[in-house]
């Protein structure tokens, strides 16, 4: 078996292949493009179906893996977090790079992510898409309001931006930067409707999303953005496992009977952090009581903030265990299973 390590870039990449015995056999710096990499794969003095690749996810890493793969070669993407050799090299280049790539895929110490299938990329982009749309309009909302209120505005329902008696009022007024800000706020949430409506489409597709709306505050948005951050559950050993892969547990530093917590470690997906972040703020009681009282009772000992990630990763948890065992939101259950130390939220900060 032959091993090919691969070092991506936009525009160009080097490879490097070599034998059982770590014999380098063949190298090349080959453009990014279809036509080039086909022409490259012809070149390799081995067939095709011999070789193991070795490479990083960067930008464009799909499309080249999955014309490798059409090719006959079985491509492994790395763990971008744990390609420490890489990293820490004293010396640094393009062709060393692949040849380190190489011979770690070739010695079994290759650190392997996670490769969700095309439909959850998909998925994942239109998510990610529209929660973009979205940050632009919050912007030009914030910035009618900041406008308004350096003339006054605010303080009339008439002309406040944020009332609806205030929008008009602004679009008979005369006041230009107000009246485009307006329209575009008004276009960017035109461009959110068909977002809304496709993804109203695709919920029907995940049955896990079904599970994961009876948990009060988890609406379509936030299950779909869930399932596509974390595609498969059943990867995860634990609800513990799956809060650390997502970033939402803190830092820890010990030494003999020293145990010290510092920040989150914001590993992983951060619209996933974000979203579990805001759904813990949509948490009432009136609506989710036992899930209230948990803020309402680490708020004293450790801030508002810090208890809203640890309601996140609660909440994170318990979408696991409810996904794992296919059963609904029952707090009394659930709660029990799924148990937050206090000492790990002393000095855990927000996502």
């Amino acid at each position: 078996m032959y091993t090919l390590g691969i070092d991506l870039h936009k525009k160009s990449s080097v490879w490097v292949l070599i034998d059982e015995h770590r014999t380098e056999l063949w190298k090349e710096t080959v453009p990014c493009h279809p036509e080039y990499i086909s022409i490259a794969v012809k070149k390799i003095p081995v067939s095709p179906k011999e070789v193991q690749v070795a490479l990083e996810p960067v930008a464009g890493w799909r499309w080249v893996s999955k014309q490798l793969e059409e090719a006959g070669m079985n491509v492994h993407i790395a763990h971008p977090r744990k390609i420490y050799l890489i990293a820490q090299s004293t010396k640094k280049n393009d062709e060393e790079d692949s040849r380190t790539l190489a011979n770690l895929l070739h010695s079994g110490f290759f650190p392997e992510a996670h490769r969700s299938s095309e439909e959850i990329y998909q998925l994942r982009l239109l998510l990610r898409e529209r929660n973009f749309i979205v940050r632009q309009r919050t912007s030009v909302k914030n910035q009618l309001h900041g406008i308004a209120t350096t003339q006054g505005l605010h303080l009339i329902k008439s002309a406040n931006p944020l009332h609806k008696r205030g929008k008009e009022g602004i679009m008979a007024g005369n006041n230009f930067v107000l009246k485009e800000l307006h329209h575009l706020e008004e276009d960017l949430g035109e461009r959110i409707v068909p977002f809304d409506k496709k993804l109203q489409e695709e919920v029907l597709k995940y049955p896990i999303a079904s599970i994961l709306r009876t948990i009060p505050g988890v609406g379509i948005v936030t299950a779909l953005t869930v399932i596509s951050e974390v595609d498969d559950f059943t990867r995860f050993k634990s609800g513990k496992h799956l809060t650390s892969f997502a970033g939402l547990v803190p830092r820890q530093r010990s030494s003999g009977d020293v145990v010290r917590y510092g920040a989150i470690t914001h590993a992983g997906s951060a619209p996933l952090r974000t979203t579990l972040v805001e759904t813990a703020m949509r948490i009432r009681e009136s609506n989710a009581p036992e899930l209230f009282a948990f803020v309402k009772r680490l708020t004293p000992i450790c801030g508002a903030k810090k208890a809203r990630v640890a309601l996140a990763r609660k909440l994170l948890a318990i979408m696991w265990k409810m996904v794992t065992s296919s059963t609904t939101y029952n707090p009394k259950l659930l709660f029990s299973s799924c148990t937050t130390k206090v000492s790990d939220l002393d000095t855990a900060s927000g996502a």
